[in-house]
């Protein structure tokens, strides 16, 4: 998988665990909270590997 391509998912990824993060949110359910918390985590983590590959691209060899 090119790095592109890469980036690409990461960043659709991050879009799914936002809307997620949104729905369960709005949710009168009390264990919603579990699940916003959960994918909260898991966007900050996705995030930090997002970041950490744009980085590597701007390494010079």
């Amino acid at each position: 998988m090119s790095d592109i391509n890469l980036q690409q998912k990461i960043e659709n990824e991050i879009s799914i665990l936002k809307r997620l993060i949104d729905r369960h949110s709005r949710s009168s359910d009390p264990e919603s909270i579990c699940m916003v918390i959960a994918y909260e985590y898991g966007l900050q983590v996705l995030v930090e590997v997002y970041e950490m590959s744009r980085r590597k691209e701007g390494i010079p060899f």
